[in-house]
């Protein structure tokens, strides 16, 4: 289901949120405002119709370490919490709002934040304002109804882990067979389904071991989540040109790669060019094309809306940071989202559960570790990806193999 845009409050001084602001908020300045004190208001007019909405907003908490390395936040809906977290860089935040909370006339929004401090109080500095930290921008947005294939798949519905060698439905059966069985695909026809955003390249090479080669803008890729997001709700624009590409010899073990760092969204991957096979200068004017080209690739499949993106990090994300990517997805058209995250007692290795209509929860026993890639768990991914193809076909309407 496509994300519908209600609304944008704009923090700046220029901006529009004078008309939404309860308590808790100091002087808007140039392009942000920050919350004050121990609580922040927001008052919104949300239709008590049922419907779920997700208010997602961009902050950056107020730190200075050593002595203030992060700060906490609690989002409550009139008395209810619906979310909580430690931020210690800036981070776009997303929380859903279930319809059985809002009630008739102005929901009141508390942003709870105790660790706010005065900079007068940790360095040199006339700024007593007890601050927490500064938001440029909030948005609330619903999910329209689907327009076909029935009412959504509701939360929590899963596919569970299959016990037998590799994964198997019957003994002696090897994977391969089984892909075909569970899904009518082979393994590499099974991957091209899924495109990788993030965090690092070990699902592209998953793909890679199934035979499978896509070309993906962020298949090895690494970025922050608020980076992709601000790629894709501003369409990558400025992705590709040649001034923000720096290639970087790095690894001093051996033979040293370029790694490509890409300045405008953060991107940084692997270019598989070595020390002496090329300059600096022919690699920046290679990757700028390749960039460009992969751009209008990615644009082209959201707007297609038939790949599954998948998104893991292998430190734990919560959702509020989840949440606003999956938004980002599907605010020009509907997208799914495979979200991985370790097992865990009740949800082993293995289960795909609706998060959300068009966001899938995947679980796998483990990762791979951050200094090699390739030892990743294949046959964990492919349970995974077939797991979540069933969902996503039954989610769309389209039916599947089991």
């Amino acid at each position: 289901m496509t994300a519908q845009h209600v609304l944008t409050i704009d923090f700046g001084v220029n901006g529009n949120s004078l008309g939404y602001l309860g308590g808790g908020w100091a002087r808007a300045e140039e392009g942000f405002a920050w919350m004050t004190g121990q609580e922040s208001h927001l008052l919104l007019n949300l239709e008590p119709d049922g419907r779920e909405y997700v208010l997602t907003l961009r902050v950056a908490p107020f730190i200075l370490p050593p002595g203030l390395r992060a700060q906490r936040l609690v989002v409550s809906l009139n008395e209810t919490t619906i979310g909580m977290g430690a931020f210690s860089r800036p981070v776009v935040l997303g929380w859903r709002i279930p319809g059985h909370l809002i009630r008739p006339g102005r929901s009141l929004i508390t942003l709870s934040h105790p660790d706010a401090a005065r900079p007068s109080d940790l360095v040199k500095s006339t700024d007593e304002r007890e601050l927490a930290f500064s938001v440029e921008d909030a948005s609330l947005h619903h999910f329209a109804p689907p327009a076909v294939g029935g009412p959504p798949l509701p939360a929590g519905l899963s596919l569970g882990a299959v016990v037998g060698p590799n994964f198997a439905v019957h003994p002696g059966t090897d994977l391969r067979e089984w892909v075909a069985r569970r899904t009518g695909l082979s393994l590499a026809e099974l991957a091209m389904q899924f495109e990788s955003i993030g965090d690092n390249c070990e699902f592209g090479l998953v793909q890679r071991k199934c035979d499978a080669e896509p070309l993906g803008l962020l298949r090895f890729s690494g970025a922050f989540s608020d980076g992709i997001v601000a790629g894709i709700e501003n369409d990558f624009a400025g992705l590709g040109e040649p001034e923000t590409i720096e290639p970087r010899l790095e690894d001093a073990k051996g033979r040293r790669e370029y790694m490509i760092h890409e300045r405008t969204y953060g991107l940084t991957y692997h270019s598989f060019v070595y020390e002496d096979e090329r300059t600096p200068d022919v690699l920046r004017k290679q990757e700028a094309a390749r960039l460009t080209f992969l751009r209008r690739k990615f644009l082209d499949d959201l707007e297609e809306g038939e790949k599954i993106f998948v998104f893991k990090r292998n430190v734990p994300v919560p959702e509020a940071e989840l949440l606003p990517l999956f938004m980002a997805l599907n605010r020009k058209r509907a997208n799914s989202l495979l979200w991985v995250v370790p097992a865990e007692p009740g949800r082993p290795c293995g289960t795909v559960e609706v998060a959300m209509p068009g966001l899938l929860k995947g679980h796998i026993d483990r990762f791979a570790p951050n200094d090699n890639a390739h030892d990743f768990s294949f046959e964990a991914w492919i349970r995974l990806c077939a797991n979540a193809l069933l969902l996503n076909r039954l989610m769309r309407g389209t039916g599947g193999t089991a």
